[in-house]
């Protein structure tokens, strides 16, 4: 607040229109002189003191001139205050707020004195406490308020330390005092009064405390000059009511206080000091030396009576210990020690700084009168320079005329060093490797180096002197300006010329150019040319180097040609890639076609499992190829990542299903654990992260020949509020040194080559998969042991999607169910153990016959899940036993590795393959506990829904005959009949006969390919209503998506086709015909 308050006395009112058209009629009207004022506060103080010793032997009629005496003196103070308020007003708001402050604590104390008298003179009531004691409080605040806001001294750091320092040693010693002699005993003798008596008997001296802090606040921040009348008689009058009712204190403790006597003079004395503040504060603005104030830069101290007040009151307060030893005080003799010990610490640290201002005033003493001894020895060295001056100038008018005869002997030697300059520097040039000449500015040549006699065969002889661009000849055979000449005076016409040229930021001129003859061979000629200059900055002609750069022009036309030849190689790898993916791709959409076809039919849940491990494996290869097609994009930084939302779990056992062959034929045990955290959906690319777990998961079975492996996935956080997965893949294989795991992770490398030899695989898998994972914001990192198996560790960055499923009933059903597993596995038995408890069912384990079998003694179970091939004996023994022999009628699942050939008995309720999917697994036992429920039941196909439903007639344009059986077959099961054209010709003739609403497009076909008859199809003007066409094609390369719209193709889908697209193209085909039909 203090800043503020000293921000606004710095300037006058920001209305400066208003504030300057008030102070205007201020300072017109009247002012009484001070000494009016003066005079009138002495006849006020000689009438109350005379009225006073007139009643003195009356009592009553004292206290009632003493009161109403009070009362009258307040009042005029009071407007006194109000009127140096207006007319503060001129100086600004803040000390015109001060003043106004102070004068309505006037008004208040005023009104108290008023309630006083009234209720003593007139109620005959004790007026403590009474209404009265409120107002008197309350001009306490409002006097210091005005103080506070007054301006103030702008100090220093070191002024302010010291003025809380001196203003903390009064208070301080003010307090002991008051607490001492006044607060304490009136506590004490107050004890049988009540609280408001008691609390407003306290407040009294507290509030002069506070006064005390106004008149420290005005003597160290306030007041630096002795002529600041108006704060000295604000200061002296508040310095006499806090010693007058400090005595009054003192004397009503102990009972000697009499009304009318010296004492109630020196509040009437103080009364009237404080309108003096306010005349004296009238008479200075009348006088303009407020202003003066205002402007002044005061330091702390400038006035210097006030800086004594600390060591007295530290020797008051010294003084009061001496006392309080055989004295009662209202505090321990340990207290006032401590407090005593206090002052006297602020004195000594007060001293320091004053000692330490002293050493630096009498460093700052003596650096003067250096500085002043210095001067005079500069005044002596001046006039002796000065005379030296004379002297010397009378020396240079001697030796002006010896100058003005040697001026004529020293321009002739100028010239002739001229001379010789032009000649050295002919000689330089003469010496310069590149070739080189020179004109002036009147375009004389005077330079011609021997390098450009070499080059153009012309000698210097026959050159030097020749103007009017004879020096072109041997160049253009005709005389044309050159970059010399350019670089003096541009041309346009003959810039264009060179094949590139450039003018630098300092005008030199670089540029090259073809020369088809120049001494009797052709050229490339590059020259750059730049401005000379005098001594005196004008031109004096111009420069031009030559430098032979044919070599250089051939080696770059070595390398465009080169670059040519890398764009043609690039250009056949693209074509061989694309028909690379086309020869794969279209048996491949027979493959898996057939499969997703074969999918809709009624089978068996194993050889559905079957079937979709065949339908995955097709999908995995389409995903090579696309990976093979991308390796390049991958290599240069192009490959651009899917971002998408997908099932995390799904991917994984996608992955697993894709070993789960190879692992079985080997006998491995194969799993993967999802920890506590792990989202169930995320958003990423589903295939890039598939394909690298397919390549850890393919390694670790292909270099395991026994035991297990074991994918586990963790999830962390990650920036931006992201999450970071966490996937190892764990194996019992042959394990890799430490030497040669610095060989992983690079393209086309393995451990060694009999490694390669043994196990097969290009070694380009491990190099996808880090680069991948790197473009996941992840990396990938080995550790393993040879001979004792090897850990596959590989994080990405990815957004998981927060979204919770509401319970579904038939997840409910397991909950609470008893379990059994018996598996030899450990990782697999644990996995079991752990998606079983998560369904809430309550699960034991076992890892082989015999242990199960005591485990069953007297307890039931809902469930016996049991591997095919435990320890000690086989699965289906175990269970047989466990019907037939414990008599347990709980179903039996039997886990069988997938592809083993085993007897399905009647007794097992259920068979799983391995590897084990959780959700396959949870649907079975649902099914086992509900056998007529609806909830996992076989798939039966959707019965296709007849043609005439759709309204579209279908042209298919395939030559491939399997693709033709497969596409056919997605189109009957969608519920449509299509007509087929084996090429591009077909289809002109078709459309000819029929008119078609949609035709499936195949690119490559023989005789016309799709896009030539999509072209001449869009081309043909006479059909009534040209039909939808969709590219079907097993082209994947970027770019070609556009080339097939921008040829007049709808929609695009590519081979293998999948049932769920085509059946959305043709939706949009049907919805954009009918939107056609109702515009039309």
């Amino acid at each position: 607040m203090h800043s503020l308050i000293e921000a606004a006395a710095d300037g006058k009112s920001s209305d400066s229109c208003t504030a300057n058209a008030e102070a205007k009629s201020y300072a017109e009207f009247w002012s009484p002189p001070f000494g009016y004022s003066l005079v009138a506060g002495l006849l006020l103080l000689i009438s109350f003191a005379f009225g006073t010793v007139l009643f003195i032997n009356d009592q009553d009629a004292t206290t009632a001139f003493t009161d109403i005496g009070s009362v009258i003196i307040d009042g005029l103070v009071t407007l006194a205050l109000f009127y140096g308020a207006k007319c503060s007003y001129i100086e600004g708001r803040t000390v015109y707020l001060a003043w106004m402050m102070m004068a309505l604590s006037r008004l208040s104390f005023t009104i108290g004195d008023g309630i006083w008298a009234y209720t003593e003179l007139v109620l005959h009531e004790s007026p403590f406490p009474s209404l009265a004691d409120y107002f008197y409080i309350l001009s306490y605040p409002l006097f210091l308020f005005g103080i506070l806001i007054l301006p103030s001294i702008k100090f220093t750091s070191s002024e302010r330390l010291k003025m809380v320092l001196d203003t903390g040693i009064v208070m301080i010693s003010a307090v002991l005092v008051f607490w001492s002699l006044i607060i304490a005993p009136t506590i004490q003798d107050s004890a049988d009064v009540d609280v408001l008596t008691l609390m407003l008997s306290v407040a009294y001296p507290v509030m002069d405390l506070i006064l005390l802090f106004a008149v420290l606040e005005l003597i160290f921040k306030r007041i630096y000059r002795r002529d600041q009348n108006s704060l000295l008689f604000l200061a002296g009058g508040i310095t006499s009511l806090i010693v007058a009712d400090a005595f009054f204190f003192q004397q009503t403790l102990e009972g000697t206080y009499v009304s009318g006597g010296f004492l109630d003079f020196v509040w009437p004395v103080g009364y009237v000091l404080i309108g003096l503040a306010g005349m004296s504060q009238v008479d200075a603005i009348h006088k303009g030396s407020f202003a003066s104030y205002q402007t002044d830069q005061p330091k702390y101290g400038q006035l210097t009576w006030p800086l004594y007040l600390p060591y007295f009151c530290a020797a008051g307060a010294f003084t009061l210990l001496v006392w309080s030893h055989e004295h009662s005080i209202g505090l321990s003799f340990d207290t006032l020690s401590w407090a005593v010990g206090w002052i006297i610490g602020l004195v000594i640290v007060r001293q320091v700084l004053a000692l330490n201002e002293n050493d630096q005033l009498y460093r700052s003493a003596q650096q003067d009168l250096l500085e002043r001894k210095l001067a005079q020895q500069e005044i002596i060295r001046l006039n002796e320079e000065l005379e030296g001056r004379v002297a010397s100038r009378t020396a240079q008018l001697e030796a002006a005329n010896r100058e003005l005869q040697n001026e004529i002997q020293e321009r002739t030697l100028a010239e002739a060093a001229m001379v010789d300059s032009e000649r050295r520097l002919a000689d330089i040039i003469n010496f310069l490797p590149d070739a080189t000449f020179v004109i002036n500015k009147d375009g004389v040549v005077i330079a011609w180096n021997r390098a450009i006699e070499k080059l153009t065969g012309i000698n210097a002889e026959d050159m030097l002197g020749r103007d009017n661009y004879e020096y072109a000849l041997p160049f253009y055979k005709r005389r044309r300006p050159l970059l010399i000449d350019l670089v003096l005076k541009p041309n346009l016409q003959f810039e264009e010329t060179y094949a590139t040229i450039k003018r630098e930021e300092d005008g030199t001129l670089v540029g090259d150019a073809f020369i088809p003859d120049i001494n009797g061979r052709a050229i490339y000629l590059m020259g750059s040319a730049a401005v000379l200059y005098d001594s005196r900055g004008q031109v004096y002609g111009a420069i031009e180097s030559m430098r032979d750069i044919t070599d250089r022009k051939l080696v770059e036309e070595d390398l465009k040609s080169a670059k040519n030849r890398a764009e043609l190689a690039m250009k056949a790898k693209s074509e061989f890639m694309a028909n690379m993916s086309h020869e794969i791709r279209t048996p491949l959409n027979a493959v898996i076609g057939m499969a997703g076809l074969l999918m809709e039919t009624d089978l068996k849940l194993e050889q559905r499992d079957y079937l979709e491990t065949i339908r995955n494996s097709g999908n995995a290869l389409l995903s090579i190829i696309n990976d093979i097609l991308d390796f390049s994009k991958i290599d240069g930084g192009k490959m651009v990542l899917a971002s998408r939302r997908f099932d995390l779990q799904s991917c994984i056992e996608i992955a697993i299903d894709l070993v789960a062959a190879k692992a079985a034929e080997k006998g491995l045990e194969l799993a993967y654990f999802l920890e506590s955290g792990v989202p169930h959906e995320i958003i990423g690319d589903e295939t890039r992260l598939r394909q690298i777990l397919i390549n850890l998961l393919g390694n670790a079975v292909k270099f395991t020949e026994k035991g297990e492996v074991v994918l586990s996935v963790s999830s962390g956080p990650a920036e931006n509020g992201k999450i970071e997965l966490h996937f190892s893949i764990k194996d019992t294989g042959i394990g890799i040194s430490q030497e040669d795991i610095g060989k992983l992770f690079q393209s086309f490398s393995q451990v060694d080559s009999s490694t390669t030899r043994y196990y097969g695989g290009t070694g380009l898998g491990l190099a996808i998969s880090r680069r991948l994972a790197e473009m996941m914001g992840g990396r990938i990192w080995v550790e393993s042991e040879l001979g004792r198996g090897s850990t596959f560790h590989f994080t990405i960055i990815s957004e998981a999607v927060h979204e919770k499923e509401p319970p579904q009933p038939q997840d409910l059903i397991l909950c609470g169910k008893k379990a059994i597993i018996v598996e030899g596995s450990d990782s697999v038995r644990n996995m079991l153990v752990k998606v079983l408890s998560s369904w809430g069912m309550v699960v034991v384990a076992s890892s082989s016959g015999k242990e199960a079998m005591d485990m069953l003694a007297g307890k039931v179970y809902d469930f016996v899940i049991i591997d095919a091939k435990l320890p000690d004996m086989s699965g289906q023994d175990l269970a047989r036993d466990i019907r037939f022999v414990k008599g347990c009628d709980a179903p039996i699942v039997i886990m069988v590795p997938i592809g083993c050939k085993i007897l399905r008995e009647a007794f097992v309720s259920g068979w799983l393959s391995k590897p084990i999917k959780p959700i396959q697994l949870r649907d079975h036992l649902i099914k086992l506990l509900t056998p007529k429920s609806t909830v996992v039941s076989e798939f039966r196909p959707k019965p296709a829904k007849p043609v005439e439903e759709h309204g579209l007639t279908l042209l298919l344009a395939e030559d491939n005959p399997v693709n033709q059986k497969v596409a056919l077959g997605m189109l009957r099961r969608l519920g449509y009949t299509a007509d087929v054209a084996s090429n591009g010709f077909e289809v002109l003739q078709a459309i000819e006969k029929k008119t078609y609403d949609v035709i499936l497009m195949d690119i490559q076909m023989p005789q016309m390919d799709g896009l030539d008859a999509t072209r001449k199809i869009r081309g043909r003007e006479n059909l009534a209503n040209q039909p939808c066409i969709i590219a079907m094609t097993a082209y994947a390369l970027d770019g070609d998506r556009e080339e097939f719209l921008n040829a007049g193709m709808n929609d695009y889908i590519s081979k293998p086709i999948r049932i769920e697209e085509l059946k959305t193209a043709l939706e949009r085909c049907s919805l954009t015909r009918k939107v056609k039909e109702k515009c039309s």
